[in-house]
């Protein structure tokens, strides 16, 4: 059964990686060594192509030319980056690692089997830079003031109405809610305060940057779910079990909308009463603070708070 991914490769890239079996780009420093286990890799992956999925296997020689020639051009620039990193937190320099994907795409601590195959939390920062936590002194949550996800996998409050599109947007605008690598629509829906607390958690968010908040205007009354409903039960807490997750029915609380352009706002108290409520209601449930808030797509339309 389909999970929805991207379809461009990187699952099996990683499961060599777990089987110990793939090609480290560190192998690229020795042209020689690197075309030989090349080599011996593409052979293996004939074996499967042919038997497992009845296809054509590759020409061994025309990709290891390939290969060859872009190890010989990258290898001389393959570098220590642990090191390059520590050497800068010692001359006091500031560092900022940018994490790749949503936090419940983690193959950890996501929506399993609806995840990525890496780690998309801070654990997967701390792992690709080579450093240990003490010289983390900042997270910084980016959350948008709806939710949205591509792909397949358990979605408590997704809407399948016109709210929905309206969320989405057409596509027209390219902050519309479009997968950026396959341009499929995204499936939208109502904030998830307990899905985003729960990843405030495992990141030990300091703060959250709360974005798209200008296309909640002209919608009232809002919606946030702040629980679940499961089998007669209400959780408070996100089960990260895709099945039981499957069963959730959200549980919302209302919020006052407002009718008044936000775009231009440059602080908290230029918004309406009830869009600072909102900002203060995602603070306040998940335990990290809002620090910056967006009004729409421009970079001058996000300030502090």
């Amino acid at each position: 059964e389909a999970i929805g991914t991207t379809r461009r490769g990187i699952g099996p890239a990683y499961a060599d990686k777990a089987a110990r079996v793939g090609l480290r780009a560190g192998a690229m420093a020795d042209v020689e060594a690197f075309a030989e286990a090349f080599r011996a890799h593409v052979k293996q992956k004939n074996v499967s192509l042919t038997r497992d999925f009845g296809q054509a296997p590759i020409d061994v020689d025309a990709v290891e030319a390939e290969y060859v020639n872009l190890a010989a051009r990258f290898g001389p620039h393959l570098a220590d980056t642990a090191a390059l990193v520590h050497a800068a937190l010692e001359r006091g320099e500031n560092v900022v690692a940018e994490g790749a994907q949503g936090a419940l795409l983690d193959l950890d601590r996501g929506t399993y089997p609806f995840v990525t195959s890496s780690c998309t939390t801070i654990g997967g920062v701390m792992m690709g830079l080579g450093v240990g936590p003490k010289h983390v002194t900042r997270v910084i949550g980016v959350a948008k003031a709806f939710c949205s996800r591509v792909g397949a996998g358990p979605f408590p409050t997704e809407l399948h109405d016109e709210m929905g599109k309206q969320l989405r947007g057409t596509g027209a605008n390219p902050w519309d809610e479009f997968g950026s690598t396959t341009g499929r629509p995204r499936r939208t829906g109502w904030l998830d305060l307990v899905a985003l607390r729960y990843t405030a958690r495992i990141n030990g968010m300091t703060e959250i940057v709360l974005t798209k908040l200008d296309i909640l205007t002209g919608i009232a009354p809002l919606r946030v779910c702040t629980a679940y409903a499961y089998r007669g039960q209400q959780l408070s807490d996100f089960p990260t079990d895709a099945a039981t997750l499957n069963e959730c029915v959200p549980v919302y609380t209302e919020l006052d909308g407002w009718q008044q352009d936000i775009g231009a706002a440059h602080c908290l108290a230029d918004l309406p009463p009830a869009a600072q409520a909102y900002v203060e209601q995602v603070g306040s449930f998940t335990g990290a603070p809002v620090s910056h808030v967006s009004v729409g797509p421009e970079r001058s339309q996000i300030f502090e708070v």
